[in-house]
């Protein structure tokens, strides 16, 4: 058993989570929510508990993770391969649709492109294979047709090459410039049509407009305490799914985790999950100023870890899938490892 449990950012961690489902539980008394919803998210809370109570102290820990995450994203590519289902010309692979393989690659991608930046020098040859299995994904993701991936993919990686900037890391810079360039130019040679045809679509014939519409309404109508924790679905098929000019069926979320939220636990439950997401931002914020207090410039995996947990939140305001198993799984994963990572360097007194 590891000794991380032991430290006072773990329990910080515990009384943020306890507030993030203790603000939905609150609700359920009130608006007839859904008990076997909450516990199932707190089920999700496992990788979380396995890395506080597992993970030792030792810098075997890093590769042994890229390791695992590179060989994660290569299965799920193999998957697609060998079931490249397209439909209305996107990419779905075996996944219920293409913004859940989106998601499921985007989860996975900056961590591993991150590894493969960190230990360039130390392994280049499988560096180099791991850098031609992210440019895969990258196409996989474009395939798909999710401009929010589009977009939550592009916020990560130029904070990415914000921090390299920081970190003085000026080669990491130069090939992360270059890894631009030469997307733009392949997407430009392989698929510029398709690519034009997913940024200029029209919104208003986009049926997130209507959930956003529907969404906006609940609020008006239920602000505090909301609809019931897992009961969008129900309430949507009830009262607004005929009228969806799209005739969307068996819709359960407005495609944004934050109306999400409001809607089903009110401003109560809303509440917490901010409290969360301010906490994360705040302790990854302090834990690497720290770092650069302590090391200097550098790329420590504080940033490899968080920039998942950041493309979790962007793809959040447009889709629904940090509710799913696989993406909670990661989430608190990541957020252990950011623990992990923070204890880590503190404990460090030479350049990493």
């Amino acid at each position: 058993m590891g000794t991380l449990w032991k430290t006072s950012i773990v329990w910080q961690t515990v009384v943020a989570i306890v507030i993030f489902f203790g603000t939905a539980a609150l609700t359920i008394p009130f608006n007839n929510g859904q008990p076997v919803v909450l516990l199932k998210y707190i089920e999700r809370l496992l990788p979380l508990l396995l890395v506080i109570l597992m993970a030792r102290p030792g810098k075997g820990t890093f590769p042994a993770v890229w390791a695992g995450l590179s060989l994660s994203l290569l299965w799920y590519l193999g998957v697609v391969a060998a079931d490249p289902i397209w439909q209305n010309n996107r990419l779905f692979g075996p996944f219920s649709s293409p913004n859940v393989l989106a998601s499921t690659l985007l989860v996975l991608l900056p961590a591993v492109l991150f590894g493969t930046i960190r230990f360039r020098a130390l392994w280049p040859k499988t560096s180099f294979l791991i850098v031609l299995v992210c440019l895969a994904s990258l196409a996989a993701i474009l395939c798909t047709g999710s401009r929010n991936a589009y977009l939550a993919f592009s916020i990560v990686f130029f904070v990415l090459l914000l921090f390299a900037c920081l970190g003085r890391d000026w080669l990491v810079v130069k090939g992360l410039v270059a890894l631009l360039v030469l997307a733009c130019l392949g997407l430009g040679i392989a698929a510029p049509q398709f690519i034009s045809d997913r940024l200029h679509r029209d919104i208003s014939q986009d049926g997130r407009v209507y959930l956003t519409q529907v969404a906006v309404q609940l609020i008006e109508e239920k602000p505090y305490i909301g609809i019931g924790l897992g009961r969008w679905g129900e309430v949507y098929h009830e009262r607004f799914e005929a009228e969806n000019p799209f005739h969307e069926k068996n819709i359960q979320s407005p495609h944004n985790i934050y109306l999400q939220v409001w809607n089903e636990t009110g401003l109560v439950g809303l509440s917490g999950f901010l409290i969360l997401i301010l906490f994360q931002l705040k302790t990854f914020m302090a834990s690497l100023i720290a770092f650069y207090r302590n090391h200097g410039p550098g790329l420590p995996w504080l940033i490899g870890f968080f920039l998942p947990i950041l493309a979790i939140y962007l793809f959040g305001l447009f889709d629904y899938d940090f509710f799913n198993r696989h993406t909670m799984h990661l989430y608190w994963f990541y957020w252990g490892m950011v623990i992990y990572s923070r204890e880590h360097y503190k404990k460090e007194t030479s350049h990493p």
